[in-house]
């Protein structure tokens, strides 16, 4: 999946990922937001997974 990490405060700065689901996503009903466990390619399978928003994932490509 490609996606947007984080907030950051000029959009312009933003740069895209890449990364692989991590988990189960969750609904948070009081932000009306649906949150997704995402691990970054670069990273190690042991490092813990990021919170990234659903709306911030640009593509997304299953695994053959």
């Amino acid at each position: 999946m490609t996606y947007l990490p984080g907030r950051q405060p000029d959009a312009t700065q933003r740069l895209l990922r890449r990364g692989v689901v991590a988990g189960s996503t969750v609904f948070d009903a009081y932000t009306e937001t649906q949150w997704v466990t995402v691990r970054a390619e670069i990273t190690a399978q042991d490092t813990e997974p990021e919170w990234v928003r659903a709306d911030n994932i640009v593509d997304v490509v299953p695994v053959s």
